[in-house]
């Protein structure tokens, strides 16, 4: 039985194309005998249509593996991945398991089967993945800058003459600073520190809010002539990528939306381009349907954010999560931050597991979240976790410019070594970082105040942003 089943996955995947590299992945894991993951990424892939990953829930529930041995549950799956994708291997396979049930478990399967084509059958998959597209008006999700300091241009690249571009990623919090700039994509490394740097200073109005507005883009670039004149250029360009867009390859899908959205903050010298996050959308989707999983996180996260579609986030999450799977980090980044009103052990565990899957794909913002979440638990961080923290706050900055969270984060480590004389030291650093930024972080005193006593920090980065009504009305003002 096994040696059929399993040649049943491998065939099925072949024909597979949206999730292949996915899937991949929860086979690795399946085959190396890590059955929780490869259990939660089949999952994940189930619930955005992959009907191979559906069939091998089935396989896990047959064999016992990681879940009970339950074969009404595995036939159900079978038979759903079986109905869906109209494989005759499949067929035949769950036909095998039915025929082996007493007539009651049969008429039990037959009704969980039908539960599972109400929530995973093929149109109702399709329908739930389609985001309800709005306009920007409809949506008006925006925040509004208030300030932006332009960026020094770097004499090396001034004296030669060269055109830079860089598109920065960060997140920006209730009383309008931003934090965690992070560079996307750059020309030159030159041109990424300077717009890293100059992103540090950007302003928004202030909303009253209880958690920071992420996933914002901005695109910075360096040209002698000025923005302007660049128009053409840039029109140019996304001209180039609609073309092959709509020729169907998957990738121009998706690098065309990533451009709509990053040339948004060019919109009052681009008239006449559509530029709305609804356009950027349909062009994520037709990629994520076609199987690219940054496309995935992104459409996905504009539908929980509400982005030039209906606010979903469980829908939303489906798609992240599957991008999460194929190994994006940003996506696996999101997941660990976007925790809801999970309790705090189930967060906790949640959060490390995914930030150790992005930290290790080189993602070094998330090896900072990891290195907090080792040390600020409620129970000393044990060895293991300590020397891990360490090594990931001693790692270079790699396209991140956020250096009061970076200094925090070292100082919370030496903290949880009870080396409290260097964790006031880096907190200090990181006070007068952040007044040299105006920033208002009453956070960075009571961490300090926590290491004055002898005590390490405990408890979320963001500890001071759900403020009483009044108080953070008075932040606003």
């Amino acid at each position: 039985m096994k040696r059929i089943l399993l040649g049943v996955l491998l065939f099925i995947i072949g024909g597979v194309l949206p999730v292949h590299a996915s899937f991949d992945k929860a086979m690795q894991d399946y085959t190396e005998g890590n059955f929780p993951e490869a259990y939660r990424s089949f999952d994940a892939l189930a619930a955005i249509g992959d009907y191979s990953s559906a069939f091998n829930i089935g396989v896990m529930y047959f064999r016992g593996e990681y879940v009970q041995r339950d074969p009404v549950e595995a036939w159900a799956w079978m038979q759903l991945a079986a109905s869906e994708s109209g494989s005759q291997e499949m067929v035949a396979t769950a036909d095998k398991i039915f025929a082996k049930l007493p007539p009651e478990a049969q008429a039990t399967a037959q009704l969980r089967f039908e539960a599972l084509l109400q929530t995973h059958g093929k149109e109702k998959v399709l329908d739930d993945l389609n985001p309800v597209m709005l306009s920007d008006e409809e949506c008006d999700i925006d925040r509004t800058p208030v300030h932006k300091d332009q960026p020094r241009y770097p004499r090396e690249e001034l004296r030669r003459g060269r055109f830079g571009r860089v598109v920065v990623d960060y997140l920006v919090m209730p009383s309008g600073h931003v934090r965690d700039v992070t560079v996307a994509e750059s020309t030159a490394p030159s041109f990424a520190k300077a717009a890293g740097k100059s992103a540090l200073s950007y302003r928004y109005e202030p909303v009253a809010l209880t958690e920071p507005t992420s996933g914002i883009k901005t695109a910075i670039t360096f040209s002698i002539n000025g923005r302007v004149s660049n128009k053409n250029r840039l029109v140019a360009e996304l001209n180039e990528w609609k073309e092959k867009a709509e020729g169907g390859d998957a990738v121009a899908q998706y690098v065309y939306a990533y451009r709509l959205g990053v040339f948004r903050s060019f919109r009052k010298h681009m008239k006449g381009v559509d530029l709305e996050y609804q356009t950027a959308n349909k062009w994520y989707l037709e990629a994520a349907q076609r199987g690219m999983p940054h496309a995935q996180f992104e459409i996905g996260r504009n539908m929980v954010m509400g982005r030039g579609c209906k606010a979903d986030v469980e829908n939303g999450l489906k798609w992240i999560s599957a991008a999460a799977v194929a190994g994006v980090p940003a996506a696996q980044n999101y997941l660990a931050t976007s925790t809801g009103a999970m309790p705090e052990v189930a967060r906790r565990e949640h959060a490390i597991r995914w930030l150790k899957n992005a930290s290790l794909n080189g993602h070094y913002f998330s090896g900072l979240l990891l290195a907090w979440e080792l040390v600020s638990g409620p129970e000393r961080a044990s060895a293991e976790e300590l020397t891990l923290a360490k090594e990931l706050v001693a790692a270079e900055p790699e396209d991140y410019f956020d250096q009061v969270r970076i200094l925090e984060t070292r100082a919370a480590v030496a903290a949880a070594e009870a080396d409290f004389k260097t964790a006031q030291r880096l907190q200090k650093q990181a006070i007068e970082s952040a007044e040299r930024l105006d920033w208002d972080l009453r956070d960075v005193h009571h961490r300090q105040d926590a290491y004055l006593r002898s005590e390490k920090w405990s408890g979320p980065y963001y500890y001071d942003i759900g403020l009483e009504p009044a108080m953070e009305q008075a932040s606003v003002n």
